[in-house]
């Protein structure tokens, strides 16, 4: 084997260790409470009372809620104090198998009694109580039917309780949604395509269903995107070196790894993104080049893959845009048709199609059945696109037999329409200056943390800023001196834009997370001027090519430092709140 082949496995490997040891660290437990207690609806009010054998300081509850059934009890200590009540209104909240924390202050008490409501019916697997001291509270007697089963996996549970141990933020919904697929069961969040939860189900398949089962796909495809950014890299700048940039930046790119490790479909549109435009720029680059041979091929994949990515979000319709507006600025760059190739497009979309419609079929199956299509209410489909393009913002109410056409246009209602608010919202102007970034979870202990915010590696985020500017500026140059301008800047810049300049005409509200799929753009952006740098030989003196590569390494290390200094918060791992609160360096930067 070749030394140079040598390298670049071992490097790429490296990264892809690292990478794999901070994120499986803290990523989530294999085991849950399996064994739960249900209020009984037969009663009008269930009581379950905790003896301690002694009078103990009692700080804090945690309760582990099955499923999205209401919870609902008062909670009373000696003598019949009330401490606390508590209603996870499903109205209100959405839980699903994620820990509350019910916060008492400091109460001295033999017993607690809680006293469910007529209207409480969730599941609840287990009941841990906290002393003043954080240290779990073993009842030695426990009253109420079949009440045993909140106290009898104690030992499964290590406080304090972070993310480890229950879903958190939006994975209540696609987890919740991938055990009933898995279940064949109504689906709860029908607002994006099935395919990430899918996904999803098919981790909870092979590990159970437990936050490591449903978290360790997402792990897996994030590292898989490591080898993948090295290839593209190295395709794209002809260099193993900037292969190796490539992959390094995205090794330590913060929105990256915090997504590998949250249950949603953001990991999964991150990775058929980079693999769209992976292909696809092979199809560019031989079609620019003199040796054709498998380009067809590698834009009918690409297409595909843009199919796979709108499985899981429609967003993906941005990535199509961007290759038909490059596959028609390179016809006209190699004076061929302008719509050469474009059967090959339409092909790859029939398989689209195909993969679209198939991740339906759980659907179809799920409950009593869904057909496809209901011929019968296809006048009501017309009024309603009718009355959209007209009006615009109408929702759209499907009939009680959803088909799976109904939920297409129930889908694009719900976005259309949505009014809701976010504390950490932002609009798309700001993201790339992450001036919010989204706080996912948190969880606090006396002068302890646990807390996970979703947002980029400064170096990278704001780096890229200059390094895209650079990039137009040049190719702008070269336009003007009537060059044929390279078409690596093209690739990077149009992607870049039409990936997140869409995001102007969405009213509805937006998170950083929207940004992710530009990660690989701004990544090769700055990939391209630190090859540059690395590769510059015009320079007789040796001193400047030393420097340059030192101003390379030294980039690359900032990168690194800046991921393990942030690591705390983007991964939940517990630390101390002035350690948290010294890597608030904007104000916007809530976590």
């Amino acid at each position: 084997m070749e030394k140079k082949k040598q390298w670049e496995i071992v490097s790429v490997s490296a990264l892809v260790f690292v990478f794999l040891i901070f994120a499986s660290l803290n990523l989530g437990s294999a085991e849950m409470p399996s064994s739960h207690w249900q209020p009984s609806k037969t009663r009008v009010a269930d009581v379950v009372a905790f003896d301690f054998g002694s009078v103990q300081q009692v700080k804090e509850l945690y309760i582990f809620l099955g499923d999205a059934q209401r919870t609902k009890f008062d909670l009373y200590g000696d003598n019949e104090v009330l401490l606390s009540s508590y209603d996870n209104n499903p109205a209100e909240h959405v839980h699903f198998c994620s820990w509350e924390r019910i916060d008492l202050g400091q109460r001295s008490t033999s017993s607690i009694k809680f006293v469910f409501d007529a209207e409480s019916w969730g599941k609840i697997g287990e009941i841990l109580v906290i002393s003043t001291d954080n240290k779990k509270i073993t009842p030695v007697n426990v009253s109420g039917e079949d009440a045993m089963r909140l106290v009898d996996e104690q030992s499964a549970i290590k406080f304090p309780i972070t993310q480890r141990y229950g879903a958190y933020f939006d994975e209540m919904y696609f987890v919740r949604t991938a055990q009933q697929h898995l279940n064949l069961e109504e689906p709860y969040e029908t607002t994006h395509p099935p395919l990430g939860k899918l996904i999803i189900a098919l981790g909870i398949l092979c590990c159970g269903m437990n936050p490591l089962g449903w978290r360790i796909v997402g792990v897996f495809a994030a590292t898989v995107m490591i080898p993948i950014m090295f290839l593209f890299g190295k395709r794209m700048f002809k260099s193993s070196v900037a292969g190796f940039f490539a992959a390094f930046l995205l090794t330590f790119e913060f929105m990256h790894f915090s997504l590998a490790r949250l249950a949603t479909g953001e990991i999964y549109i991150l990775l058929f993104t980079l693999l769209i435009f992976y292909f696809a720029f092979d199809y560019f680059s031989k079609q620019e080049g003199a040796d054709k041979k498998g380009a067809s091929t590698s834009l009918f994949i690409s297409i595909i893959f843009v199919g796979l990515c709108f499985a899981v979000k429609w967003t993906a319709a941005f990535s199509l845009i961007a290759i038909l507006i490059l596959l028609l600025i390179s016809n006209i760059r190699n004076r061929k048709p302008i719509f050469s190739d474009y059967k090959i497009v339409l092909a790859g979309l029939c398989v689209s199609a195909a993969i679209y419609l198939a991740t339906y079929i759980p659907y179809m199956f799920s409950g009593t059945g869904h057909a496809l299509l209901d011929i019968h209410r296809v006048p009501l489909y017309l009024k309603y696109i009718s009355e959209y393009l007209s009006v615009g913002n109408v929702s759209f109410t499907p009939p009680s037999s959803v088909t799976v056409f109904d939920s297409q246009l129930g889908m694009f209602g719900y976005h259309a329409t949505l009014n809701a608010t976010h504390p950490f919202s932002s609009p798309w102007w700001s993201w790339q200056l992450m001036l919010k970034p989204l706080w996912v979870y948190s969880n606090s202990w006396d002068t302890m943390v646990s807390t996970i915010v979703l947002m980029g590696n400064p170096a990278i985020w704001w780096g890229s800023i200059p390094a895209l500017i650079l990039i137009a500026a040049t190719f702008a140059r070269e336009k003007i001196r009537r060059e044929r301008g390279d078409f690596v800047s093209l690739f990077i810049l149009i992607p870049f834009l039409l990936l997140w300049l869409p995001y102007v005409l969405i009213s509805r509200i937006l998170f950083i997370y929207h940004f992710a799929p530009e990660v690989p753009f701004m990544i090769l952006a700055i990939t391209y001027w630190l090859n540059k740098l690395w590769q510059n030989h015009s320079h007789r003196h040796e001193k400047k090519i030393v420097v340059n590569r030192i101003l390379v390494i030294s980039f690359l290390i900032l990168t690194a430092i800046l991921f393990f200094l942030f690591y705390s918060v983007l991964s939940g791992y517990p630390v101390s709140y002035e350690y948290k609160e010294g890597l608030r360096w904007l104000s916007g930067w809530i976590f």
